[in-house]
């Protein structure tokens, strides 16, 4: 009985040792998922902030990291107290280096300003860097004082119309630190990531994984609301998808739903059918018609009217009369 006991007390064990440690380490994986999630949305809304900061400052890079540091600093710890604030402002200003963070402006590119430079607008912002206009863009296809652009994207440098060139487009990657990381479920994922993108060519994203952190990616874009200015733009050429047009809607929806009665939404009633070469069958009771007697309303002799017929059936069309 005891020797039984005993290797009962021993499977127990064995199974403890397998079972536990497993699910410790599924849940420290959700967790860390659960964290990765909560920094993807802190740097959806950095990258919004850095785009909007780019569309009002013309652009400029410069302008742009510095409002996405600023918008990292709920991450860093954020704060109540100005002293606090500025303390994450300084953990996030230092760990959102060019190092750690690549802030890519994929539109308007260096092929935009080819097509819609201004030399008149760019004089007036006293730059010499190239600019694009960006105010009454509705009944504009070129810069004013540049009407004979080539504003066709089939054949122009950018493949874009004025309109696209004013598009600030942004792509951020970053990468999610080691010390804001679980242990041991997020050295499995950088490990994970390592193996996984083992032929991806970027020196950037293979550097944050060596560095220990896990590289996440947004994109942004908004509509321009001051002048682009040029400012080491990186080139893309080529006309949009080839100059061919392609429908951005919904695909085929496939057959059409069954009609149904508006007394029945639901088409809880099964549709009424007529067998080929069959009539439909003819109600017994017609509706009366406007002159059947039980329509019909005597009217006074006309001796005591002024003002209209001798009857009803003088209203109606044709009349009721034989």
């Amino acid at each position: 009985m005891k020797r039984g006991c005993s290797q009962q007390s021993g499977a127990t064990l064995v199974e403890f040792v397998v079972v536990v440690p497993t699910v410790l380490f599924l849940l420290l994986n959700l967790i860390q998922y659960g964290l990765l999630y909560h920094a993807k949305s802190q740097l959806n809304y950095a990258a919004f902030e850095a785009a909007r900061a780019g569309t009002t400052q013309n652009a400029d890079p410069a302008a742009i990291r510095t409002a996405f540091a600023r918008a990292m600093t709920g991450y860093y710890g954020g704060g109540t107290t100005t002293a606090e604030l500025a303390a994450s402002y300084a953990k996030a200003l230092a760990d959102t280096t060019p190092a750690q963070v690549r802030i890519e402006i994929l539109s308007p590119t260096k092929e935009s300003f080819d097509d819609y430079h201004s030399p008149a607008l760019a004089a007036r912002l006293k730059t010499s860097s190239r600019v694009m206009p960006n105010t009454n863009l509705a009944f504009l296809d070129c810069s004013a004082d540049v009407p004979s652009c080539n504003k066709d994207p089939k054949t122009n440098h950018s493949g874009q119309t004025l309109l696209d060139a004013n598009l600030l487009k942004l792509r951020i990657i970053w990468g999610i630190p080691p010390n804001k990381q679980i242990p041991l479920a997020g050295r499995f994922m950088n490990w994970a990531l390592s193996v996984l993108n083992e032929g991806d060519t970027d020196a950037f994203r293979q550097g944050l994984i060596a560095a220990g952190r896990i590289p996440v990616v947004t994109h942004v874009v908004m509509r321009m609301q001051s002048p682009a200015i040029e400012a080491g733009n990186a080139s893309l050429p080529g006309p949009g998808n080839e100059g061919k047009p392609e429908d951005p809607g919904p695909t085929d929806p496939g057959p059409e739903l069954p009609r149904c009665d508006v007394t029945d939404p639901g088409c809880t009633k099964p549709p009424k059918t007529v067998p080929p070469g069959d009539l439909e069958p003819i109600d017994p009771k017609p509706k009366p018609g406007p002159c059947d007697p039980i329509n019909y309303t005597p009217i006074p002799d006309s001796a005591t009217r002024t003002d209209g017929p001798a009857d009803l059936c003088a209203l109606l069309p044709g009349g009721c009369r034989p």
